[in-house]
């Protein structure tokens, strides 16, 4: 037994990675090598622009190159509200650490940073492992204000390293991640593939690369098998049917997590934007729209002003009601409009001294009056 663990815990952890013991692994690389370096010999553009996507760096060993934290002096320390209590972060040569401090008892407690989860755009979370499982180390980083944050799931002012991570945890930041036993001990296997890898969507390329056998194809797939490809990490909390990493491309989500029903509260910005895009009108008036309609996840997509380009494929400029009023700013304000940042209610700061939340766009496409107002009165054209 993991001396981190109490007996209680370390049996509800077992419990929790039984469920997806069934697992099986589908790593084309092992040791974290991310396997989008096979397809590259046939596919070198594909995967050039595929490797600086943040779904391709949503997780990665932790190096000098994939961790974003500040770990100079006077950046690197993150207050509580406890008076003694903190968390000082800190890079010993090649590795990092982060320590939490008592310094009322004149204890501490440091771990290392093995693994990092989200590619550093907006933040960073940091995995350690411990007698074969992985847990989330209490302390995040939030690139936007270049500050340390309590990880979620950690009340501030604890020094608490005991969040442990469970195989659907995972299976959003990671293309495979297999599980072994050992004399009734469940851990994870070392053969894994971080990141979000081509065979994610497209289905092991083995076969494919060495015997020339068809590689799955989501563009071919019905548009609810297409959704689905998405909705796999994109639909917010669902109760699982089957094992983690067990789902394939194509194949029908609701075969492994129950329906999300309609009658449930709001959907999260930030979990489930395939709940809030199927409540739009422009998709449940467009029988072929899915999220591929919008979204090339092969590149980058930051650009808002092409973003929009996508809603005048289907919508006229000058059928708009207020296309007199916008003029040329409606090439660049669509997505501002009718697909605002929202607060997330999943994903929130909270610090010593800050409790907010974190802001999405949200994929329920629609009419926005007051947000518009201020979108457009925002940008209004500057007088010659």
């Amino acid at each position: 037994m993991s001396p981190k663990l109490s007996r209680a815990s370390y049996f509800m952890a077992m419990l929790c990675l039984l469920l997806g013991f069934l697992v099986s692994a589908v790593a084309s690389g092992g040791g974290g090598t991310p396997p989008a370096r096979s397809c590259e010999a046939c596919h070198q553009k594909i995967v050039a622009s595929f490797i600086r996507t943040a779904h391709f760096q949503t997780s990665a060993e932790a190096t000098a190159r994939t961790v974003r934290g500040r770990f100079s002096e006077g950046h690197n320390l993150l207050a509580t509200r406890v008076e003694g209590v903190y968390f000082r972060m800190q890079q010993r040569k090649d590795a990092f650490y982060e320590t939490g401090v008592d310094s009322r008892r004149g204890t501490s407690r440091t771990e290392s940073i093995d693994l990092v989860i989200g590619s550093g755009r907006r933040g960073q979370s940091y995995l350690y492992w411990s007698g074969g499982l992985l847990f989330e180390l209490p302390a995040s980083y939030l690139t936007a204000i270049g500050q340390w944050i309590n990880s979620p799931g950690y009340a501030d002012g604890q020094i608490d390293f005991e969040r442990l991570i469970i195989p659907r945890c995972l299976e959003c930041h990671a293309t495979s991640f297999g599980l072994l036993e050992d004399r009734g001990r469940v851990r994870y296997s070392r053969a894994y593939v971080l990141g979000i890898a081509c065979e994610k969507c497209h289905g092991d390329g083995r076969a494919h690369a060495t015997a020339g056998e068809s590689i799955l194809n989501p563009g071919r797939f019905t548009r609810d098998r297409r959704v689905d490809n998405c909705a796999l990490c994109h639909s917010g909390d669902r109760d699982a049917r089957r094992p983690a990493f067990s789902y394939r491309p194509g194949e029908n989500l609701d075969d492994y997590f129950v329906p999300a029903s309609d009658q449930e509260a709001a959907p999260d910005v930030h979990g489930n934007q395939v709940g809030l895009l199927r409540r739009s009108k422009c998709f449940r008036s467009s029988p072929d729209m899915s999220c591929s309609t919008c979204h090339d996840v092969h590149r980058p997509e930051r650009d808002l002003r092409t973003l929009a380009g996508k809603c005048l494929t289907c919508h006229e400029i000058t059928r708009h009601k207020m296309a007199a009023t916008i003029g040329s700013r409606m090439m660049s304000l669509c997505v501002d409009c009718h697909m605002p940042n929202q607060p997330s209610h999943a994903i929130e700061i909270n610090t010593a001294t800050t409790q907010a939340s974190l802001y999405f766009r949200s994929h329920a496409i629609g009419i926005y009056p007051g947000i518009a107002a201020r979108v457009l009165q925002s940008h209004t054209p500057q007088s010659r």
